[in-house]
Protein backbone atom coordinates (compact mmCIF):
# COMPACT_ATOMS: atom_id res chain seq x y z
CA UNK A 1 0.00 0.00 0.00
CA UNK A 2 1.87 3.47 -1.06
CA UNK A 3 0.52 6.15 1.76
CA UNK A 4 0.81 9.89 0.47
CA UNK A 5 1.44 12.93 2.91
CA UNK A 6 0.05 16.05 1.25
CA UNK A 7 -0.99 19.28 2.45
CA UNK A 8 -4.51 21.03 1.97
CA UNK A 9 -4.95 22.09 -1.54
CA UNK A 10 -6.84 24.43 -3.80
CA UNK A 11 -7.62 24.88 -7.75
CA UNK A 12 -4.17 24.42 -9.61
CA UNK A 13 -2.95 27.13 -10.96
CA UNK A 14 -1.28 25.34 -14.26
CA UNK A 15 -3.67 23.55 -14.98
CA UNK A 16 -6.26 25.85 -15.38
CA UNK A 17 -5.70 26.28 -18.89
CA UNK A 18 -7.50 22.43 -19.22
CA UNK A 19 -10.05 23.50 -16.68
CA UNK A 20 -13.70 25.40 -16.84
CA UNK A 21 -13.15 26.90 -13.39
CA UNK A 22 -15.90 28.71 -12.26
CA UNK A 23 -17.08 32.02 -10.05
CA UNK A 24 -17.22 31.39 -5.70
CA UNK A 25 -18.79 33.25 -3.39
CA UNK A 26 -17.78 34.56 0.28
CA UNK A 27 -19.92 36.56 3.07
CA UNK A 28 -19.50 37.81 5.98
CA UNK A 29 -22.51 39.37 7.98
CA UNK A 30 -22.26 42.75 9.61
CA UNK A 31 -23.89 43.29 12.83
CA UNK A 32 -22.78 46.61 14.43
CA UNK A 33 -25.08 48.46 16.63
CA UNK A 34 -24.10 52.09 18.61
CA UNK A 35 -20.25 51.60 17.03
CA UNK A 36 -18.55 55.07 17.23
CA UNK A 37 -16.94 56.03 13.92
CA UNK A 38 -15.22 59.09 14.92
CA UNK A 39 -11.57 59.40 13.55
CA UNK A 40 -10.45 57.32 10.60
CA UNK A 41 -12.23 54.51 8.83
CA UNK A 42 -13.72 51.57 10.96
CA UNK A 43 -13.62 48.02 9.76
CA UNK A 44 -17.21 46.55 9.96
CA UNK A 45 -16.09 43.12 9.24
CA UNK A 46 -14.23 41.52 6.42
CA UNK A 47 -12.92 38.42 4.52
CA UNK A 48 -10.32 36.54 3.65
CA UNK A 49 -9.59 34.39 0.58
CA UNK A 50 -7.08 32.46 -1.26
CA UNK A 51 -7.58 32.35 -4.99
CA UNK A 52 -6.26 29.59 -7.01
CA UNK A 53 -5.61 32.19 -10.22
CA UNK A 54 -5.79 35.28 -11.18
CA UNK A 55 -8.90 37.10 -12.08
CA UNK A 56 -11.59 39.84 -10.66
CA UNK A 57 -13.64 40.16 -7.46
CA UNK A 58 -17.15 41.90 -7.15
CA UNK A 59 -16.81 43.27 -3.81
CA UNK A 60 -20.79 43.95 -2.27
CA UNK A 61 -21.81 45.54 0.53
CA UNK A 62 -25.49 46.14 1.48
CA UNK A 63 -27.58 46.82 4.13
CA UNK A 64 -28.83 49.70 6.49
CA UNK A 65 -27.56 52.57 8.36
CA UNK A 66 -28.88 54.20 11.58
CA UNK A 67 -27.20 57.84 12.79
CA UNK A 68 -27.37 60.55 14.68
CA UNK A 69 -28.96 63.49 12.55
CA UNK A 70 -26.23 65.95 11.48
CA UNK A 71 -23.70 63.14 11.14
CA UNK A 72 -22.44 61.90 7.32
CA UNK A 73 -21.74 58.80 7.47
CA UNK A 74 -19.35 57.30 4.90
CA UNK A 75 -19.59 52.92 4.11
CA UNK A 76 -17.88 51.20 1.72
CA UNK A 77 -16.80 48.14 0.05
CA UNK A 78 -13.40 48.00 0.14
CA UNK A 79 -9.91 46.19 -0.85
CA UNK A 80 -7.55 47.80 1.90
CA UNK A 81 -9.63 49.04 4.79
CA UNK A 82 -10.36 51.93 3.60
CA UNK A 83 -12.68 54.09 1.72
CA UNK A 84 -11.66 56.60 -1.72
CA UNK A 85 -14.15 59.56 -2.60
CA UNK A 86 -16.78 59.54 -5.60
CA UNK A 87 -17.67 56.15 -6.67
CA UNK A 88 -15.22 54.46 -3.91
CA UNK A 89 -18.09 55.00 -0.98
CA UNK A 90 -21.86 55.52 -0.68
CA UNK A 91 -22.64 58.53 1.91
CA UNK A 92 -25.62 58.72 4.34
CA UNK A 93 -27.64 61.30 5.87
CA UNK A 94 -30.64 61.39 8.47
CA UNK A 95 -33.06 63.95 9.13
CA UNK A 96 -34.93 62.09 11.77
CA UNK A 97 -33.80 60.12 14.46
CA UNK A 98 -34.28 56.60 14.13
CA UNK A 99 -35.04 56.52 10.82
CA UNK A 100 -32.82 53.79 8.71
CA UNK A 101 -31.04 54.69 6.17
CA UNK A 102 -30.80 51.49 3.19
CA UNK A 103 -27.30 51.36 1.34
CA UNK A 104 -25.71 49.52 -1.58
CA UNK A 105 -21.99 49.59 -2.38
CA UNK A 106 -19.86 47.67 -5.36
CA UNK A 107 -16.73 47.76 -6.47
CA UNK A 108 -14.47 45.32 -8.92
CA UNK A 109 -10.99 44.41 -8.48
CA UNK A 110 -8.79 42.75 -10.10
CA UNK A 111 -6.57 40.00 -8.31
CA UNK A 112 -3.30 37.70 -8.44
CA UNK A 113 -3.49 34.33 -7.20
CA UNK A 114 -2.87 34.12 -3.28
CA UNK A 115 -4.37 35.78 -0.45
CA UNK A 116 -6.41 38.52 -0.20
CA UNK A 117 -8.65 40.68 2.48
CA UNK A 118 -11.65 42.30 1.80
CA UNK A 119 -13.69 44.89 4.01
CA UNK A 120 -17.08 46.43 4.77
CA UNK A 121 -15.69 50.20 6.40
CA UNK A 122 -17.35 53.30 7.57
CA UNK A 123 -16.72 56.50 9.06
CA UNK A 124 -18.48 59.60 10.10
CA UNK A 125 -16.67 62.35 8.19
CA UNK A 126 -17.19 66.02 7.30
CA UNK A 127 -20.55 66.42 8.93
CA UNK A 128 -20.39 65.68 12.03
CA UNK A 129 -22.82 67.53 14.13
CA UNK A 130 -24.22 64.66 15.28
CA UNK A 131 -22.69 62.18 18.20
CA UNK A 132 -20.63 60.01 15.58
CA UNK A 133 -22.47 57.03 16.88
CA UNK A 134 -24.28 54.50 14.64
CA UNK A 135 -25.72 51.35 14.07
CA UNK A 136 -25.13 49.14 11.08
CA UNK A 137 -26.10 45.72 9.43
CA UNK A 138 -25.74 44.18 6.16
CA UNK A 139 -24.00 41.79 4.50
CA UNK A 140 -20.35 41.70 3.12
CA UNK A 141 -20.10 39.30 -0.34
CA UNK A 142 -17.02 38.89 -2.46
CA UNK A 143 -17.55 36.78 -5.81
CA UNK A 144 -14.47 35.88 -7.47
CA UNK A 145 -13.93 34.98 -11.23
CA UNK A 146 -10.98 33.66 -12.29
CA UNK A 147 -9.75 34.31 -16.09
CA UNK A 148 -10.75 31.64 -18.27
CA UNK A 149 -13.49 31.25 -16.90
CA UNK A 150 -17.23 30.20 -17.94
CA UNK A 151 -18.49 33.14 -15.92
CA UNK A 152 -17.13 36.43 -16.76
CA UNK A 153 -17.20 40.24 -15.27
CA UNK A 154 -17.24 43.32 -16.49
CA UNK A 155 -17.57 47.18 -14.34
CA UNK A 156 -17.01 50.54 -14.95
CA UNK A 157 -17.32 53.01 -11.70
CA UNK A 158 -17.89 56.34 -12.80
CA UNK A 159 -18.79 60.01 -11.88
CA UNK A 160 -21.48 61.81 -13.37
CA UNK A 161 -22.97 65.91 -12.72
CA UNK A 162 -25.63 67.14 -15.28
CA UNK A 163 -28.94 67.65 -16.00
CA UNK A 164 -31.39 64.80 -16.19
CA UNK A 165 -34.61 66.20 -17.18
CA UNK A 166 -34.70 64.01 -19.90
CA UNK A 167 -33.37 60.20 -20.10
CA UNK A 168 -29.32 60.00 -19.72
CA UNK A 169 -26.70 57.78 -20.11
CA UNK A 170 -24.58 57.99 -17.16
CA UNK A 171 -22.30 54.91 -17.39
CA UNK A 172 -22.33 52.04 -19.89
CA UNK A 173 -20.57 49.05 -20.32
CA UNK A 174 -19.87 46.20 -23.06
CA UNK A 175 -19.36 42.76 -22.66
CA UNK A 176 -18.60 39.83 -24.54
CA UNK A 177 -20.33 36.26 -24.54
CA UNK A 178 -18.71 33.52 -25.79
CA UNK A 179 -22.10 31.74 -25.54
CA UNK A 180 -25.73 32.18 -24.95
CA UNK A 181 -26.81 32.72 -21.38
CA UNK A 182 -27.90 35.77 -18.94
CA UNK A 183 -26.47 39.01 -17.75
CA UNK A 184 -26.59 40.32 -14.52
CA UNK A 185 -26.71 43.83 -14.46
CA UNK A 186 -26.67 46.20 -11.61
CA UNK A 187 -26.40 50.14 -11.04
CA UNK A 188 -25.47 51.11 -7.62
CA UNK A 189 -24.19 53.54 -5.75
CA UNK A 190 -25.39 57.38 -4.63
CA UNK A 191 -26.70 60.80 -6.16
CA UNK A 192 -26.71 64.00 -4.76
CA UNK A 193 -29.91 66.04 -6.02
CA UNK A 194 -32.65 68.73 -5.74
CA UNK A 195 -34.87 69.00 -3.33
CA UNK A 196 -38.47 68.99 -5.35
CA UNK A 197 -37.23 66.73 -7.90
CA UNK A 198 -37.52 62.73 -8.38
CA UNK A 199 -34.79 60.69 -9.81
CA UNK A 200 -35.16 57.75 -11.82
CA UNK A 201 -32.58 55.52 -12.16
CA UNK A 202 -32.22 51.92 -14.22
CA UNK A 203 -29.76 49.77 -15.07
CA UNK A 204 -30.96 48.89 -18.46
CA UNK A 205 -30.18 47.01 -21.73
CA UNK A 206 -31.27 49.82 -24.06
CA UNK A 207 -30.85 53.41 -23.86
CA UNK A 208 -34.76 53.83 -22.10
CA UNK A 209 -36.06 52.55 -19.00
CA UNK A 210 -38.94 50.94 -18.04
CA UNK A 211 -42.06 51.91 -15.61
CA UNK A 212 -42.06 50.01 -12.34
CA UNK A 213 -39.39 47.07 -12.02
CA UNK A 214 -37.48 48.62 -14.12
CA UNK A 215 -36.31 51.71 -12.12
CA UNK A 216 -35.69 53.05 -8.79
CA UNK A 217 -36.83 56.33 -7.53
CA UNK A 218 -35.36 58.51 -4.94
CA UNK A 219 -35.96 62.16 -3.70
CA UNK A 220 -33.79 64.23 -1.62
CA UNK A 221 -35.18 65.31 1.69
CA UNK A 222 -33.74 69.28 2.23
CA UNK A 223 -31.25 71.55 -0.05
CA UNK A 224 -27.60 71.28 0.88
CA UNK A 225 -28.12 68.99 3.90
CA UNK A 226 -30.03 65.27 3.64
CA UNK A 227 -29.97 65.64 -0.43
CA UNK A 228 -28.57 62.38 -0.57
CA UNK A 229 -29.90 58.81 -1.64
CA UNK A 230 -27.98 55.51 -1.82
CA UNK A 231 -29.56 53.41 -4.50
CA UNK A 232 -29.46 49.62 -6.36
CA UNK A 233 -31.55 48.54 -9.27
CA UNK A 234 -30.87 44.71 -10.71
CA UNK A 235 -31.72 43.45 -14.40
CA UNK A 236 -31.32 40.17 -15.55
CA UNK A 237 -31.49 39.48 -19.69
CA UNK A 238 -31.41 36.43 -21.63
CA UNK A 239 -28.45 36.71 -24.08
CA UNK A 240 -29.43 34.77 -27.39
CA UNK A 241 -25.75 33.98 -28.68
CA UNK A 242 -22.27 34.78 -28.46
CA UNK A 243 -20.96 38.61 -29.40
CA UNK A 244 -20.89 41.60 -27.59
CA UNK A 245 -23.58 43.67 -25.53
CA UNK A 246 -23.84 46.83 -24.13
CA UNK A 247 -25.80 47.68 -21.07
CA UNK A 248 -26.84 51.02 -19.69
CA UNK A 249 -26.86 53.15 -16.43
CA UNK A 250 -29.66 55.44 -16.61
CA UNK A 251 -31.15 58.62 -14.49
CA UNK A 252 -34.12 60.98 -15.82
CA UNK A 253 -36.01 63.64 -13.32
CA UNK A 254 -39.68 62.09 -13.55
CA UNK A 255 -42.78 62.99 -12.09
CA UNK A 256 -41.93 65.40 -9.29
CA UNK A 257 -39.93 68.36 -11.09
CA UNK A 258 -39.84 70.95 -8.51
CA UNK A 259 -35.83 71.08 -8.48
CA UNK A 260 -33.50 72.12 -11.36
CA UNK A 261 -33.03 68.56 -13.18
CA UNK A 262 -29.23 68.76 -12.08
CA UNK A 263 -28.00 65.48 -10.11
CA UNK A 264 -24.29 63.97 -8.93
CA UNK A 265 -24.32 60.60 -9.37
CA UNK A 266 -21.33 58.21 -8.21
CA UNK A 267 -22.10 54.65 -8.91
CA UNK A 268 -20.97 51.23 -10.37
CA UNK A 269 -22.35 49.66 -13.18
CA UNK A 270 -21.81 46.22 -12.93
CA UNK A 271 -22.45 43.65 -15.72
CA UNK A 272 -22.06 39.48 -14.86
CA UNK A 273 -22.30 37.11 -17.81
CA UNK A 274 -23.25 33.22 -16.82
CA UNK A 275 -23.41 30.60 -19.70
CA UNK A 276 -26.41 28.47 -19.62
CA UNK A 277 -24.35 25.05 -19.94
CA UNK A 278 -24.49 22.98 -16.91
CA UNK A 279 -26.35 23.69 -13.97
CA UNK A 280 -28.48 26.96 -13.60
CA UNK A 281 -26.36 29.50 -11.94
CA UNK A 282 -28.92 32.28 -11.61
CA UNK A 283 -32.51 32.90 -10.95
CA UNK A 284 -34.43 36.21 -11.13
CA UNK A 285 -37.88 37.30 -10.63
CA UNK A 286 -39.12 41.53 -10.89
CA UNK A 287 -42.03 42.35 -9.72
CA UNK A 288 -44.42 45.10 -9.38
CA UNK A 289 -46.85 45.35 -6.51
CA UNK A 290 -48.89 48.38 -6.11
CA UNK A 291 -50.80 49.34 -2.81
CA UNK A 292 -50.05 45.37 -1.63
CA UNK A 293 -51.01 45.05 1.77
CA UNK A 294 -48.30 43.99 4.48
CA UNK A 295 -50.19 43.68 7.23
CA UNK A 296 -50.21 40.70 9.38
CA UNK A 297 -47.59 38.00 9.18
CA UNK A 298 -44.44 37.89 6.62
CA UNK A 299 -45.65 38.72 3.14
CA UNK A 300 -44.32 36.75 -0.16
CA UNK A 301 -42.89 39.08 -2.87
CA UNK A 302 -42.24 37.13 -4.88
CA UNK A 303 -39.96 33.78 -4.77
CA UNK A 304 -38.04 31.59 -6.89
CA UNK A 305 -37.18 27.52 -6.79
CA UNK A 306 -33.75 26.28 -7.17
CA UNK A 307 -32.56 22.66 -8.20
CA UNK A 308 -29.30 22.45 -6.84
CA UNK A 309 -27.41 18.90 -8.36
CA UNK A 310 -25.08 19.21 -5.25
CA UNK A 311 -24.62 20.87 -2.48
CA UNK A 312 -23.28 24.82 -2.51
CA UNK A 313 -24.22 28.14 -1.71
CA UNK A 314 -26.33 30.83 -3.05
CA UNK A 315 -26.56 34.64 -3.10
CA UNK A 316 -29.99 36.27 -2.68
CA UNK A 317 -30.26 39.55 -3.48
CA UNK A 318 -33.58 41.86 -2.76
CA UNK A 319 -33.56 44.82 -4.63
CA UNK A 320 -35.72 47.41 -5.93
CA UNK A 321 -37.68 50.72 -4.05
CA UNK A 322 -40.42 51.25 -1.98
CA UNK A 323 -43.04 54.00 -1.49
CA UNK A 324 -45.35 54.08 1.68
CA UNK A 325 -47.21 56.36 3.51
CA UNK A 326 -45.72 57.95 6.82
CA UNK A 327 -46.30 56.02 10.64
CA UNK A 328 -45.68 52.44 9.64
CA UNK A 329 -41.84 50.35 9.51
CA UNK A 330 -41.82 48.56 6.68
CA UNK A 331 -39.44 45.35 6.90
CA UNK A 332 -38.14 43.66 3.98
CA UNK A 333 -35.79 40.96 3.64
CA UNK A 334 -34.29 38.13 1.15
CA UNK A 335 -34.76 34.95 2.64
CA UNK A 336 -34.83 31.27 2.59
CA UNK A 337 -37.86 30.36 4.80
CA UNK A 338 -40.15 32.90 3.96
CA UNK A 339 -40.03 34.82 7.36
CA UNK A 340 -37.28 37.67 8.27
CA UNK A 341 -34.84 37.63 11.36
CA UNK A 342 -33.87 40.60 13.55
CA UNK A 343 -30.75 43.06 12.48
CA UNK A 344 -29.03 42.23 9.19
CA UNK A 345 -31.20 39.63 8.53
CA UNK A 346 -33.34 42.81 7.27
CA UNK A 347 -33.64 46.36 6.06
CA UNK A 348 -36.45 48.50 7.91
CA UNK A 349 -37.61 51.14 6.31
CA UNK A 350 -39.74 54.71 7.34
CA UNK A 351 -41.67 57.25 4.95
CA UNK A 352 -40.41 60.78 6.47
CA UNK A 353 -43.60 62.37 5.58
CA UNK A 354 -46.56 61.57 2.26
CA UNK A 355 -43.98 63.58 0.19
CA UNK A 356 -40.92 62.39 1.47
CA UNK A 357 -41.76 58.60 0.98
CA UNK A 358 -39.66 57.15 -1.65
CA UNK A 359 -36.79 54.45 -0.91
CA UNK A 360 -34.28 52.39 -3.21
CA UNK A 361 -33.38 49.26 -1.22
CA UNK A 362 -31.17 46.40 -1.24
CA UNK A 363 -30.96 43.57 1.01
CA UNK A 364 -28.43 40.52 0.29
CA UNK A 365 -27.84 37.46 2.07
CA UNK A 366 -25.86 34.02 1.55
CA UNK A 367 -27.31 30.59 2.57
CA UNK A 368 -25.56 27.18 2.51
CA UNK A 369 -27.56 24.67 0.75
CA UNK A 370 -28.03 20.89 0.20
CA UNK A 371 -28.47 19.37 -3.23
CA UNK A 372 -32.45 19.03 -4.26
CA UNK A 373 -35.08 21.97 -4.64
CA UNK A 374 -34.23 25.33 -2.11
CA UNK A 375 -37.04 27.88 -2.45
CA UNK A 376 -35.93 31.32 -1.97
CA UNK A 377 -38.35 34.11 -1.00
CA UNK A 378 -38.40 38.24 -0.84
CA UNK A 379 -40.47 39.28 2.20
CA UNK A 380 -42.10 42.38 3.65
CA UNK A 381 -43.99 43.11 6.27
CA UNK A 382 -45.60 46.48 8.55
CA UNK A 383 -43.75 46.02 11.40
CA UNK A 384 -44.70 48.67 14.31
CA UNK A 385 -45.92 52.42 14.04
CA UNK A 386 -49.79 53.60 12.57
CA UNK A 387 -50.78 54.79 9.65
CA UNK A 388 -51.55 53.00 5.58
CA UNK A 389 -51.26 49.17 5.93
CA UNK A 390 -50.34 49.28 2.41
CA UNK A 391 -46.95 50.24 0.06
CA UNK A 392 -46.00 50.02 -3.18
CA UNK A 393 -42.79 47.91 -4.11
CA UNK A 394 -41.59 46.88 -7.34
CA UNK A 395 -38.37 45.13 -7.66
CA UNK A 396 -36.15 42.10 -8.43
CA UNK A 397 -35.39 39.34 -6.45
CA UNK A 398 -31.93 37.61 -7.75
CA UNK A 399 -30.49 33.97 -7.01
CA UNK A 400 -26.86 32.75 -7.47
CA UNK A 401 -25.87 28.87 -7.36
CA UNK A 402 -22.67 28.31 -6.67
CA UNK A 403 -21.69 24.84 -6.60
CA UNK A 404 -19.68 23.14 -3.62
CA UNK A 405 -17.43 21.95 -6.37
CA UNK A 406 -17.15 25.71 -8.03
CA UNK A 407 -13.61 26.21 -7.71
CA UNK A 408 -12.83 22.37 -7.39
CA UNK A 409 -10.34 21.37 -10.76
CA UNK A 410 -13.20 18.51 -11.50
CA UNK A 411 -14.79 19.56 -15.01
CA UNK A 412 -11.82 18.39 -17.30
CA UNK A 413 -11.26 18.31 -20.95
CA UNK A 414 -8.51 15.56 -21.50
CA UNK A 415 -9.86 12.05 -22.74
CA UNK A 416 -6.86 9.40 -21.64
CA UNK A 417 -5.91 8.51 -18.13
CA UNK A 418 -9.80 9.69 -16.70
CA UNK A 419 -11.01 8.06 -13.28
CA UNK A 420 -13.07 7.13 -10.69
CA UNK A 421 -12.84 8.22 -7.20
CA UNK A 422 -14.97 6.79 -4.29
CA UNK A 423 -15.55 7.17 -1.30
CA UNK A 424 -16.03 10.73 -1.31
CA UNK A 425 -15.85 12.12 0.84
CA UNK A 426 -13.98 9.40 2.67
CA UNK A 427 -12.44 8.54 6.16
CA UNK A 428 -9.73 5.84 5.52
CA UNK A 429 -9.00 5.18 2.13
CA UNK A 430 -9.94 6.44 -1.49
CA UNK A 431 -10.26 4.27 -3.93
CA UNK A 432 -9.44 4.76 -7.84
CA UNK A 433 -10.66 3.24 -10.60
CA UNK A 434 -9.26 3.79 -14.00
CA UNK A 435 -11.50 4.41 -17.42
CA UNK A 436 -9.11 3.89 -19.86
CA UNK A 437 -7.57 0.75 -18.67
CA UNK A 438 -5.20 -0.15 -21.88
CA UNK A 439 -3.25 3.30 -21.19
CA UNK A 440 0.04 1.08 -19.75
CA UNK A 441 1.12 4.06 -17.69
CA UNK A 442 -1.03 6.13 -15.07
CA UNK A 443 0.75 9.07 -13.86
CA UNK A 444 -0.21 9.80 -10.45
CA UNK A 445 0.64 12.58 -8.57
CA UNK A 446 -0.17 15.09 -5.66
CA UNK A 447 0.49 18.60 -5.85
CA UNK A 448 0.72 21.43 -3.51
CA UNK A 449 -0.94 25.13 -3.53
CA UNK A 450 1.80 26.34 -6.18
CA UNK A 451 1.71 23.62 -8.38
CA UNK A 452 4.84 21.08 -6.58
CA UNK A 453 4.93 17.79 -6.58
CA UNK A 454 4.89 16.42 -3.47
CA UNK A 455 4.75 12.55 -4.25
CA UNK A 456 4.49 11.13 -7.64
CA UNK A 457 3.99 7.49 -8.50
CA UNK A 458 3.54 4.93 -12.12
CA UNK A 459 1.24 2.42 -11.86
CA UNK A 460 1.56 0.19 -14.77
CA UNK A 461 -1.76 -1.13 -16.18
CA UNK A 462 -3.61 -1.58 -13.08
CA UNK A 463 -7.65 -1.09 -13.80
CA UNK A 464 -8.14 0.50 -9.58
CA UNK A 465 -5.63 0.93 -6.86
CA UNK A 466 -6.73 2.47 -3.34
CA UNK A 467 -4.55 5.00 -1.10
CA UNK A 468 -5.22 4.98 2.42
CA UNK A 469 -5.59 8.62 3.84
CA UNK A 470 -6.26 7.42 7.31
CA UNK A 471 -3.24 9.91 8.95
CA UNK A 472 -4.21 12.62 6.74
CA UNK A 473 -6.26 15.44 8.78
CA UNK A 474 -9.71 16.60 8.10
CA UNK A 475 -9.48 18.67 4.92
CA UNK A 476 -9.95 18.34 1.26
CA UNK A 477 -7.29 17.17 -1.43
CA UNK A 478 -6.81 16.78 -5.01
CA UNK A 479 -5.78 13.66 -7.07
CA UNK A 480 -4.26 13.96 -10.38
CA UNK A 481 -4.05 10.83 -12.86
CA UNK A 482 -2.56 12.34 -16.03
CA UNK A 483 -4.47 15.13 -16.72
CA UNK A 484 -7.61 14.38 -14.87
CA UNK A 485 -7.69 16.34 -11.67
CA UNK A 486 -10.45 15.33 -8.63
CA UNK A 487 -11.26 16.96 -5.31
CA UNK A 488 -11.57 14.11 -2.27
CA UNK A 489 -12.79 15.47 1.39
CA UNK A 490 -11.41 13.83 4.17
CA UNK A 491 -13.93 13.35 6.50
Amino acid sequence: MKKLCLFSLLCLPFLLLNLQAQSNIYSQSINQPALNLRGGAITLGSVNATFPSDGYVVVHFDGECYASVGDLIVVAASNNGDWQSNDGNISIETSKAGFGRPFSHTRVYPVTAGAHTYAAVAQNYVETDGNGIASIYGTLTVEYFPEGGTSTVKASGFIFNGNVTNTTVVGQQTIHANAAGKMLVRFDGFITSDPGDRIVLAASNTMNWSFNDGNVAVEAVNEGDVDENSFSHTRVYNVPSAGDYTYYALAQQYGEAGGNGNIWAYGNLLVEFYPTTGPEKILSSGFTLPTIDLNGNSTTLTSLSLTAPEAGKVMVTLDGYLTANEGYDIVLAASNNGDWTAADGNITLQALDNDQNRYSFSHTRVYTINAGVNTFYGVGQIFGGSGSETADLFGQLTVKYFPASATATNEITATKNTFDLYPNPAKDEIHLSFKNSGDPVKDIQLLDLNGHTLKEFRDNGKEEMNIDISTFPVNVYWVKVGESVKRVVKM
